[in-house]
């Protein structure tokens, strides 16, 4: 793809640039040559675009909160109590959806960048000139992970930098770290049941990346989190 070094690699870094131009192109409509239907059509791109990372944000967390119903009422809860999971609605944009918004993108910005009144300040201000970066080993690389909590139960955050995944292990309290899941977005909401009400466990956490799915680099700092039951 002529302009992968532009395209961010993440989802959430491509929707940014397609809301970014989305915002700003129409200020170079004229001079670039793009009349209303070119910016509807973009409007349009952006907006499933934007439906379809939110579907799986959403049922992303709403299936992480269903494992958790699901282990309460097979296996019961520290409280006695459960929340029934519920999933948001949301609105899909007008008509049919939008398909391969990343070519799309790829051919915008090279119909941007070839046009005669074309600049550097124009790329500049919309975000379509290739960063200067310095090539990252994947073999030096070592997540960072810190912690919030949801509910009463851990999440535990991290970021992509660059890399495929993350694999996560979890002891909590065995002694033993097992795989707790491999997650292609941050972040993860451990579904785990809490310890019984009003007891502390101290629950680990360390994780690694993979590329092409292997595992790469080194192995984080181990997180340790105080977990209460409720």
């Amino acid at each position: 793809m002529p302009n992968s070094t532009v395209i961010p690699r993440t989802d959430a870094g491509k929707l940014a640039l397609f809301q970014h131009l989305d915002t700003t192109l129409s200020a170079y409509a004229d001079a670039l040559g793009f009349g209303a239907d070119d910016l509807s059509e973009l409007g349009r791109a952006t907006a499933w675009f934007k439906h379809a990372v939110d579907l799986q944000s959403a049922f992303k967390a709403g299936g992480e909160a269903t494992v958790a119903f699901k282990n309460a009422v097979r296996d019961g809860s520290p409280t006695g109590k459960a929340v029934v999971p519920s999933f948001p609605i949301l609105t899909p944009p007008p008509g049919e959806p939008f398909l391969d918004v990343v070519g799309y993108l790829s051919r915008l910005i090279t119909r941007i960048r070839i046009h005669k009144n074309y600049t550097e300040a124009i790329g500049k201000a919309l975000n379509i000139i290739p960063a200067r970066t310095v090539a990252v080993d994947p073999a030096t690389m070592q997540p960072v992970l810190n912690v919030d909590f949801q509910g009463g139960q851990p999440r535990v955050l991290w970021s992509m930098q660059g890399m495929d995944s993350l694999e996560l292990e979890a002891d909590h309290g065995s002694g033993n770290f097992s795989l707790l899941t491999i997650d292609m977005t941050p972040n993860h909401i451990d579904t785990t049941p809490l310890p019984p009400s009003g007891s502390v466990v101290l629950w680990k956490y360390r994780a690694i990346y993979r590329v092409r799915d292997q595992r790469v680099g080194n192995w984080s700092q181990v997180l340790e989190v105080s977990v209460k039951g409720i």
